[in-house]
Order: C-alpha cells, then sequence, then structure tokens
C-alpha cells in the first residue's frame, strides 16, 4: 500500500499497519476520507487513538497530511486506496470503519451494495467493532452523479430494506444498532470538509446507521 506522509509517497505493508495499530487503545478507520480533515482533527484531540484516513486520491490527502506532520502527530496515518483495491490481509484492524457522506465509487459500493463490498467493509473490524454510515446525497441535487452511479432516491425504507438487510443477513456479518436522521445543523461537527460544505447548501434528508459486528 501507499501512505502519503506529508509531501512525501512511502510504501506501508499490512504487517507495519498492524505494528502500528497496537500501540494505541482504539483504531478508527475512515473510508473515503477525501481530503482527511475529519481524520486530522480527531486525531488532535484524542491521542489515545489511531486514525487512518483512506482515498484512492493520492493529492487530496497532503494538505493534512502535511499539517499532522507539522503538528507531530503520531496517531494518523493516510492510506492511498479505494475498496476494491484493499489488500486481501488487512482484515480485523479496526475498532471502527466510519463512512461520512461517501461519494463516487465508495457512494455506489454502499447504497447498491455487492456482497464482496460488504465483505471486505465487515472484514476491516474486529469483532463487536462498529461500522458508522452517514449518507445524504440527494438525486435532485447531484443529477449527475445519481445517473452515473444508478443510485434510487433515498429513504429510511430503502436503507432498511437494501443497504442494512446487506449488511445483517450474510452469515456472521452485523447487527443494526441505530438508524437516525441526522440534522443538517449539525454537520460542522463532523470535522470533515464535504459535510461542512453540504452543511450551507440546500436542505436534504441525512441519514446515520449504526451495526455492530457479533463476537
Amino acid at each position: 500500500m501507499k501512505s502519503v506522509k506529508g509531501n512525501k509517497t512511502i510504501d506501508i505493508s499490512v504487517e507495519d499497519l498492524r505494528e502500528m495499530a497496537v500501540k494505541y487503545s482504539f483504531v478508527h478507520l475512515d473510508f473515503g476520507t477525501g481530503d482527511g480533515r475529519f481524520v486530522y482533527e480527531s486525531a488532535l484531540h484524542d491521542p489515545d487513538t489511531l486514525y487512518i484516513g483512506v482515498d484512492p486520491v493520492e493529492k487530496q490527502l497532503k494538505e493534512y497530511s502535511v499539517k499532522s506532520v507539522r503538528k507531530k502527530l503520531g496517531n494518523v496515518l493516510f492510506l492511498v486506496s479505494s475498496l476494491e483495491n484493499l489488500p486481501v490481509t488487512m482484515t480485523e484492524i479496526a475498532d471502527k470503519v466510519s463512512i461520512i457522506l461517501p461519494w463516487g465509487s465508495l457512494l455506489g459500493q454502499v447504497v447498491n451494495p455487492t456482497k464482496e463490498a460488504v465483505n471486505k467493509i465487515t472484514a476491516l473490524l474486529k469483532a463487536s467493532g462498529e461500522l458508522e454510515l452517514i449518507l445524504g446525497y440527494s438525486p435532485e441535487l447531484e443529477p449527475s452523479e445519481s445517473d452515473r452511479l444508478e443510485l434510487p432516491e433515498l429513504s429510511r425504507e430503502y436503507i432498511e430494506n437494501v443497504v442494512v438487510r446487506a449488511f445483517i443477513t450474510l452469515p456472521g456479518t452485523m447487527k443494526l444498532d441505530k438508524m437516525e436522521l441526522f440534522p443538517k445543523e449539525k454537520l460542522t461537527d463532523i470535522g470533515s470538509s464535504w459535510a461542512k460544505k453540504l452543511a450551507f447548501g440546500k436542505v436534504r434528508q441525512i441519514y446515520k446507521i449504526k451495526l455492530i459486528k457479533p463476537l
């Protein structure tokens, strides 16, 4: 795998990642992290947790990687990867996986979930680990992306019957803990650049889903 560290890109193995992870009491992996602001802000305030931001666009990760180096944050890591390109050995590494307001192919994999995508996501979690999904796209507001990815209308019924069902019906996978509407005015609390942008945009329905991996 590739890791962005400041202005450099270095190789990192799954074994290197595991060695780093055991030094922390909690590991939080944020998928589709974008520019990595959420990971950076979280790491600043929670030094006991290792925050791993994963995104396929290397250039996006550099700004907050540089900032994390300047702040000497040892508990943050930026990986250049997509869900489909993760090493098959990268399993049971995270206490929490978050996918916050995903876009592009990751959004398609979550909203139109395949068995392969569900397995890859849940495999990242340790037993009793948490998966947090925050979804808030709108076919009306993002018509071109919705058409390209063949995204359905987002509703509570669709999330329950398609998204959640995909994660809870495979043997040994997830259990639904909570699903709720997420207030638009709280998007700025998340700490991600994309969430902040949506907070000041047009009104849309936003859903927060929490699933737990069984022991």
